[in-house]
C-alpha cells in the first residue's frame, strides 16, 4: 500500500514528513467522527485485508511473518497485503523494506544476500513460496511488488497453484513495472497512487484496463470510487484502524478494507454482522 503509510517510524524528509503528520491527524479525526451503522447489504459486501498481517505495534506479532499471517487467518480477515522483493539467488522474499534492519536490526541489502544468509540473520523472514502454500486458497493475497523486480519468472511459479484475480492480486506504487506482468490477467494487476499521482494513475487504470485502484482513503474521492466501480474495477482504501472509519469506508460503497489494527477492525465488522 501506500509509502506513506509504510513508513511510521522513519523520520521522513519534507514534504513527506508533513503528509504522514497530516495523515495521523486525519486518521486521529476520523476515528472521533460518528458514523451511522452501515446497511446490511453494504456490510456483507465487506473484506477485511490485514496489511502486512495481523502485527501489533508492540511488535508481540512482527509484521510480514507467519505470526501476522496465522492472526489475520484466525481473526477471519478476508485476506492479507504483504511484499516482496528477489534475493540475490532469485528467491522471493517477504519484507517491506529493502534491508533487514528495522525488523531485524540487521543492516543487510535482502537484493545483495542469498535467502539463506538472510534466514540466517532472520529466521523468521517468510519466502513468497511458502507463504503460498501455507495461506493460498485459505486468504486472498495481495502481493506488493517492490522495485526494481525483475523476477517474473519466480512469481509465476510461486503462483502457478492459485487462480488470478480468485486468490490472489499483484500491486505497486509503479506503474512502469505492470507491463513487465503480462502473462498476468490484467484484472489481478492493482495500482497503488501516493498522493501526488492520483489523478495519473486513476486514468492509466482505466485505460489499460487493470484490476482497480488500492489508496488511501482521504485520496478516492466519491466520485472516482463511483466510476471505478461502474466499470467493474477493484475498489480498496487503506488504513482502516478505527470503528468509525470502518462505518465510513462501508456507506462509501468500499468493498475491500486494509487495516493495521485487524485485532479491534475484525470486532468492529464482526459485531456489524451480528
Amino acid at each position: 500500500m501506500n509509502e506513506l503509510m509504510h513508513k511510521p517510524n522513519v523520520l521522513m524528509k519534507e514534504p513527506f514528513g508533513f503528509l504522514n503528520h497530516l495523515e495521523k491527524a486525519i486518521d486521529a479525526c476520523f476515528a472521533c467522527i460518528p458514523r451511522p451503522r452501515p446497511a446490511a447489504k453494504s456490510i456483507s459486501s465487506s473484506r477485511l485485508v490485514a496489511h502486512r498481517g495481523a502485527h501489533d505495534n508492540n511488535h508481540l506479532v512482527q509484521e510480514n511473518t507467519h505470526a501476522a499471517f496465522e492472526a489475520a487467518l484466525a481473526l477471519g480477515c478476508f485476506g492479507i497485503e504483504f511484499d516482496v522483493h528477489a534475493s540475490a539467488d532469485g528467491v522471493l522474499v517477504v519484507n517491506h523494506d529493502v534491508t533487514l534492519k528495522r525488523l531485524w536490526g540487521h543492516d543487510i541489502d535482502i537484493q545483495s544476500h542469498t535467502f539463506k544468509e538472510l534466514r540466517a540473520h532472520a529466521p523468521a523472514l517468510p519466502s513468497l513460496a511458502e507463504v503460498v502454500t501455507q495461506y493460498g486458497k485459505r486468504m486472498h493475497l495481495f502481493i506488493e511488488l517492490k522495485t526494481p523486480f525483475n523476477a517474473v519468472d519466480t512469481l509465476i511459479d510461486a503462483l502457478k497453484n492459485l487462480t488470478p484475480c480468485l486468490d490472489y492480486h499483484l500491486l505497486s506504487l509503479d506503474d512502469t513495472l505492470l507491463p513487465a506482468l503480462n502473462l498476468f490477467p490484467k484484472q489481478a494487476l492493482l495500482l497503488v497512487p501516493e498522493h501526488n499521482n492520483v489523478n495519473a494513475f486513476y486514468n492509466l487504470t482505466l485505460k489499460h484496463q487493470y484490476g482497480g485502484i488500492l489508496s488511501h482513503y482521504a485520496l478516492l474521492s466519491a466520485q472516482k470510487i463511483k466510476q471505478l466501480k461502474a466499470v467493474q474495477q477493484m475498489v480498496g482504501v487503506g488504513f482502516v484502524n478505527s470503528k468509525f472509519s470502518l462505518y465510513r469506508e462501508i456507506n462509501r460503497g468500499i468493498p475491500y478494507l486494509f487495516t493495521n489494527n485487524a485485532l479491534a477492525v475484525s470486532a468492529y465488522l464482526k459485531a456489524l454482522h451480528g
